[in-house]
């Protein structure tokens, strides 16, 4: 608190350091506000993509949308549940088969054009726009990795050759 003056002017004295520093509060009001738009332009962009798998099929994936824009926003508008992590490491999806990756690569980027309508209203600076990246970046790591690591596909790895059945002891194969 700043204990300069009356006490009744006392105001939280407040530093944001990293990756604390919110995020700008009209901006991120703006996005809020265009969280159909955000979706909308969202599932296009799902649609639009290449489908690698059927967990990847747009209608699938366009149900957990939702919970993932909560997700971001509120991350976004709570600075202490952010944390640094690192970005995904190379390599990370040995199959190439992870529905994420589109998911979320696809979010950033409607995230992004909905930045760039905002923009005509308001300016939104670079650090709203990294924060966004961060937030989604973070998220998608968590996701795509607890999803790589649920993966029975190993693209580096060969199929096991089928193995002959067990055959009792008094009977022998035949060919």
């Amino acid at each position: 608190m700043d204990a300069h003056g009356l006490a009744t002017h006392a105001k939280p004295f407040v530093t944001h350091v990293g990756i604390l520093k919110p995020m700008n509060e009209r901006c991120l009001r703006a996005l809020i506000a265009r969280r159909t738009t955000l979706h909308f332009q969202w599932a296009e962009r799902l649609r639009a993509a290449p489908v690698k798998s059927p967990l990847g099929h747009p209608d699938t994936l366009i149900h957990l949308m939702d919970r993932t824009l909560d997700q971001i926003f509120h991350e976004l508008t709570h600075p202490s549940a952010r944390k640094r992590q690192p970005g995904l490491p190379s390599g990370f999806c040995r199959c190439g088969h992870n529905p994420l990756v589109n998911y979320f690569s696809t979010a950033t980027l409607a995230f992004q054009t909905t930045l760039a309508q905002c923009a005509d209203e308001m300016p939104v600076t670079r650090d709203d726009a990294d924060e966004v990246n961060r937030t989604i970046a973070r998220i998608a790591r968590r996701e795509i990795m607890t999803f790589c690591a649920l993966c029975l596909r190993r693209a580096d790895e060969k199929p096991e050759a089928p193995r002959p059945c067990a055959l009792p002891d008094n009977q022998t194969a035949t060919e």
